[in-house]
């Protein structure tokens, strides 16, 4: 019997390893802070983008074909840009938080980039689809040559774009993925005897 007790003395006098609550909350803390300057800049952005191209669709010396395709953008990026806001409503701040709420927040934040990028790479992919339709028509319908070229332009140009960002949409996943599966590690090490 006494060895029995030995080797549970043994078992409980064992280090466990523990969580670095600080280096968690420091992680956190900056986690946050990207995700504030990043959702201000890209509403700044959204916003000015909304501007131009509202005053695009809407100068007097818009063609009706102009008016449509810039309204129709400027009137959905809108709802999106709300959408992403809304989206990241609940990790605005992580202050104050215990130990498993912390781990919560940061679990959220990288399903959420997850699905941030799901849904912007696929709107992104629809978006470029509808200008290449336009394009389609235009030529099909013989529009002038420079409303023709303006929007091969616009399908060109997002040849080289959507690439890149897809790219680094993948890394930023890959990034969040990998996190997720970090705090699972934690949350277990929180659970555990």
């Amino acid at each position: 019997m006494k060895d029995w007790d030995a080797m549970a003395s043994d078992w409980r006098g064992q280090a466990v390893p523990t969580i670095d609550v600080e280096a968690l909350r420091a992680e956190a803390a900056q986690q946050g802070r990207r995700l504030r300057r990043t959702l201000v800049l890209e509403t700044s952005f959204a916003a000015l983008v909304v501007v131009a191209i509202g005053w695009i669709a809407f100068q007097p010396t818009a063609t009706p074909m102009e008016t449509w395709l810039f309204g129709t953008l400027a009137a959905l990026l809108v709802p999106y840009q709300a959408y992403m806001v809304w989206l990241r409503r609940r990790e605005w701040t992580e202050a104050g938080l215990d130990v498993e709420a912390l781990l919560d927040v940061e679990t959220r934040r990288c399903q959420t980039t997850l699905h941030y990028w799901r849904v912007g790479m696929w709107g992104a992919l629809v978006l470029w689809l509808g200008v290449y339709g336009v394009l389609w028509l235009g030529m099909r319908s013989l529009w002038p040559e420079d409303q023709v070229a303006g929007l091969l332009g616009g399908v060109l140009a997002n040849l080289v774009v959507m690439p890149v960002m897809g790219l680094y949409g993948l890394l930023r996943c890959r990034q969040a993925r990998a996190r997720c599966q970090r705090l699972s590690g934690l949350r277990e090490q929180l659970r555990a005897p």
